[in-house]
């Protein structure tokens, strides 16, 4: 299998983590799919990830129609193998391109230079996990409510989701997730808020968790990456593997009475 394909594998298994504890979640996933649907309206918050698996094209025919069914929107990522069969059926199912998400990784050879001395915590209680969610929420521009139900119910000791906050001058400034999966960690919500962005902070929490996760037995880090968050993780050896095609099916309108 080559690294994307495992890579799309293994963002199956952190994105599943990551919402399990969602209000009215409903996972249904294969060895390379995975579709994640909850009770929000809001795309980001219900996702397909497409693998080259054998059954792909079923699998999203069948993600469609519960999307449809519950009325939810609903963001999808393919693998590049997987895009070249599927495009037909998705265009089809009423999904629209919408660009591409870089899909990069860490390996282990590559020397990460630590940041700036800060203060790192990870996020454990229901202080220090809304303090997280607080994060999350200014830096994606998301509801707060909606960050509360889906992503603050899911930073347990036990959910396999850990979390940390970057302090500076006694504030928090930055969070970052990790979801380990024995030797590989998926980095995710590296979040930092506009007023905190260009000060090193976000680049210290993120070289410094690296760190501390390779003394633990992690090897290789993965991620998605934004337009925003590109140069922080160029700029720390993190590797463009593939280019994942992005789709979105828009939340069906309600149906006239």
């Amino acid at each position: 299998m080559d690294e994307t394909e495992q890579l799309i594998q293994l963002s199956a298994r952190a994105l599943a983590a990551q919402m399990i504890g969602a209000p009215g979640i409903e996972l249904h996933a294969t060895r390379s799919c995975i579709l994640g649907l909850t009770d929000e309206p809001l795309a980001d918050f219900n996702r397909l990830i497409l693998g080259a698996d054998p059954d792909a094209e079923d699998f999203l025919v069948r993600a469609v129609a519960r999307a449809k069914d519950r009325g939810r929107p609903l963001i999808a990522t393919m693998s590049p193998r997987a895009a070249k069969s599927l495009v037909p059926a998705a265009t089809r199912l009423g999904l629209s391109p919408v660009g591409a998400a870089p899909l990069m990784v860490l390996r282990p050879d590559v020397p990460v230079e630590p940041g700036r001395p800060t203060t790192i915590v990870r996020a454990l209680g229901p202080e220090l996990v809304a303090i997280a969610g607080d994060l999350i929420s200014a830096a994606f521009d998301e509801p707060r409510d909606v960050i509360a139900r889906c992503i603050d119910v899911c930073v347990t000791p036990t959910a396999g989701v850990e979390t940390y906050i970057a302090w500076n001058d006694g504030r928090p400034m930055s969070t970052v997730t990790v979801t380990p999966t024995g030797d590989t960690a998926a980095i995710s919500l590296m979040a930092t808020p506009p007023e905190h962005q260009r000060k090193g902070v976000g680049r210290a929490l993120l070289s410094q968790v690296i760190h501390d996760y390779r003394r633990r037995g992690v090897a290789r880090f993965h991620l998605g990456a934004t337009e925003a968050g590109r140069p922080l993780y160029d700029s720390l050896g993190f590797a463009l593997v593939a280019e994942l095609p992005v789709w979105i099916l828009d939340r069906p309108a309600p149906a006239e009475e």
